[in-house]
């Protein structure tokens, strides 16, 4: 269940339309929780991905259970299930049913069942599975019978057979309206249902569930059908290439009694063994790319799980067609030759060049446009991470705080004595993970008001050098009160609409806050995000719970890293999950870095097909003209006019090409970037560039043939003809 804008929403709202909706059978809200978790099973610290659910949970997802009744695995509060992995993890050999979990300070879980790994799903990895009702001890707020965080968690309905609950979606969204604060005050106004099979791709923010990229999807689609398409057109290239040697085989063969249809279908076998043959060679090689393949799409695939009598047909089906293709044109060619033509000499000249100059503008085309989108991507990519976000981010590194603030204190103090630290600070929040959401109805504005709050002591407020362009003195006695007082954002004075010279707004009937003054706009995230209001409030160690410790060297960041890491694993016996700022900037765009390795790694496989394909027709061209040449060179030809002539053949098609290719990568390229609001220009050297590109490989392709062909001995050649 979502709203227009996404699928989240409050988890003990599932147990208000149960009671109201017959027409559900189960229900069963799950959060994944946010944050690496640190758990203890004895002395021994782990880190671990907790998923809350509730009890029903078994009921509508099946993941196997390798021990334990499914209907009575979460019966208790106390009981969990842990993953086969963390099992082996945490217990080695041991038997880990009845074993205990402490999750934090009120929390501690039975081991009541091990399920398999939970992969292929858009639920996320769990090490440990508990009760959803144990969310409160971790963020009491999600638990509210008022449906705070609203969009923290995921509901999912099991509708009775024959039921149709999304005629029931007005319905739904008229009694949130009455209880639900977030239709309330109209921040959303519709229900949706979305089928879980096609939660994967759908268009909706589906937060901490796991989805798939469509655009990547179909961009590994579209450049790898253009290096099949390649593939195929210089199978078809290289054979009409020999088509002068083939068509004497089979013009002997004619004279020996095979027919035209028997000539036909054996080069169509030929081409079809052959497309099997790469068929077999190439998953070997994807098996081998495996690895490299699951890095480069950040999933997890297994060739083996694709194995089906549904897939073999299929991908014989595809060898028989892509066979047919392959080689209809370069069969009807040669299976039709006429035996006099190769008596006479002059099918080889008939043919020449007919069928290959189009492939090899066609190669080029696809070429530079593939050039053209890599260069741009990769600019564009780097555009953003480095775009400025109205904070500082060089030299800072963001530790998630965990829970023991005892361990907190003495890591910072250790850290303090590091001569490459320049100083510790302390946040509830920061620009890049953007702290807390608060969303309330103003009364004065008659309007709603959401804005995101960020907290910090003065060390954080420096480092990240925040600038307060209107400062209204009040004071620094708000230190310790988080809803009472703050600095808005620009953003967020002009969407509350505040007064000039305004010091408090009211928020609601209990709640008056006070504005020690404005701050510069920061965007929160990465430059993509929309400019969000932001309140950002002074707090200490002392009264505030920290969320992040951040840390500002100087010096040389590897070397301070590695000495942070060695203290907080020291101190906290966990594994160090501190980042750079600017780590996590770029780690944020990590779809774009996908695609454009992806983009920049077929358009490698794409040059070098085409260069293959380029040399094999240059030689047979060159073998072509072998008389022409040598005719030339007796009537007084230079060497060096022989050769630029045959290089400015092949530089031609290259030419060609970047006329076609200019427009059709530009207009590609100019829709790919209107999904960017901060975006580069597209500038001609990116498209000069590509064309130049393509041009001295073309030339280095074709100039060792051509050099050897203006150099060789003009008498050798006429003898041979």
């Amino acid at each position: 269940m979502g709203n227009e804008e996404r699928l989240g929403s409050a988890y003990r709202l599932a147990y208000r339309i149960q009671e109201r909706y017959p027409e559900i059978e189960k229900i069963c809200p799950l959060a994944p929780w946010y944050e690496d978790e640190s758990v203890s099973i004895g002395t021994s610290k782990l880190k671990v991905n907790l998923l809350f659910a509730d009890s029903t949970f078994f009921d509508f997802f099946d993941f196997k259970l390798y021990t334990a009744n499914p209907a009575q695995v979460l019966a208790a509060r106390n009981y969990a299930v842990i993953s086969r992995t963390f099992a082996r993890k945490a217990f080695g050999n041991e038997d880990p049913l009845g074993k205990s979990i402490t999750l934090n300070d009120s929390v501690s879980v039975i081991v009541n069942g091990v399920m398999e790994d939970i992969k292929n799903s858009i639920i996320p990895y769990c090490d440990i599975l508990v009760r959803i009702d144990n969310i409160k001890h971790f963020n009491p707020a999600m638990d509210s019978e008022e449906f705070n965080n609203a969009g923290s968690a995921y509901i999912f309905i099991l509708e009775k057979e024959n039921a149709r609950l999304q005629d029931k979606a007005d319905d739904m969204a008229a009694f949130f309206k009455e209880i639900f604060w977030l239709y309330k005050q109209e921040i959303v106004n519709k229900v949706q249902f979305i089928p879980l099979k096609e939660i994967y791709f759908c268009d909706m923010d589906g937060g901490m569930l796991k989805k798939g990229d469509w655009k990547l999807v179909m961009i590994l689609m579209s450049v790898g059908l253009a290096i099949l398409l390649f593939a195929i057109t210089n199978y078809i290239n290289l054979t009409v290439a020999q088509s002068g040697f083939r068509a004497k085989e089979m013009a002997a063969r004619r004279l020996l009694g095979s027919t035209r249809q028997e000539l036909f279908a054996r080069l169509m076998l030929e081409s079809t063994l052959l497309c099997l043959i790469s068929f077999l060679l190439a998953l070997f090689l994807a098996a081998l790319c495996i690895p490299y393949a699951n890095d480069l799409l950040a999933t997890k695939i297994d060739i083996a799980d694709a194995v089906s009598a549904g897939s073999i047909w299929a991908s014989l089906c595809l060898i028989l067609i892509l066979g047919s293709i392959s080689g209809w044109l370069p069969a009807t060619l040669i299976s039709n030759v006429n035996p006099l033509d190769i008596a006479k000499g002059s099918f080889g000249r008939r043919n020449k060049m007919v069928f290959s100059r189009f492939f090899i503008i066609f190669q080029n085309v696809i070429t530079i446009v593939l050039l053209v989108a890599s260069i741009t991507m990769a600019v564009q990519t780097r555009h953003l991470i480095h775009a400025p976000l109205g904070y500082n981010t060089k030299n800072i590194i963001d530790v998630p705080a965990w829970n023991n603030k005892e361990e907190i204190s003495v890591f910072a103090n250790e850290v303090k004595q590091l001569a490459s630290v320049k100083r510790v600070g302390f946040a509830q929040g920061t620009p890049f993970n953007g702290g807390n959401n608060f969303t309330q109805e103003y009364p004065d504005k008659n309007k709603n008001l959401s804005f995101q709050f960020l907290g910090g002591d003065t060390a954080c407020y420096e480092m990240l050098n925040l600038q307060i362009i209107k400062d209204n003195h009040l004071g620094t006695s708000n230190i310790n009160h988080y809803f009472g007082h703050g600095y808005l954002s620009q953003q967020a004075v002009k969407e509350i609409e505040m007064e000039e010279g305004a010091t408090e707004i009211r928020v609601n009937e209990n709640w008056t806050l006070q504005v020690d003054g404005v701050i510069r706009d920061i965007r929160l995230g990465n430059i993509t995000a929309d400019l969000r209001p932001v309140l950002f409030f002074f707090s200490s160690f002392e009264s505030r719970y920290p969320w992040d410790i951040l840390i500002e060297t100087q010096g040389e960041p590897d070397i301070t890293f590695e000495q942070i890491k060695q203290i907080y694993e020291r101190v906290t016996q966990l594994d160090f999950n501190g980042k750079f700022v600017d780590d996590q900037i770029k780690e944020s765009f990590a779809s774009e870095q996908r695609i454009n390795k992806i983009v920049m790694l077929f358009t490698a496989v794409a040059v070098l097909i085409a260069l293959l394909g380029l040399l094999a027709m240059s030689t047979y061209f060159i073998r072509q003209r072998t008389k022409e040449i040598a005719v030339r060179k007796v009537h007084g030809a230079e060497n060096f006019k022989v050769l630029s002539e045959l290089v400015r053949v092949f530089l031609g098609y290259v030419l060609i090409a970047f006329v076609i290719a200019v427009p059709v990568s530009w207009y590609i390229m100019r829709h790919w970037l209107d999904d960017y609001a901060y975006r580069i220009s597209l500038s001609p050297w990116i498209f000069i560039a590509a064309g130049v590109f393509c041009l001295v490989v073309s030339f280095i392709s074709v100039y060792w043939q051509s050099r050897r062909a203006a150099n060789a001995n003009p008498v050798k050649a006429l003898k041979s003809e």
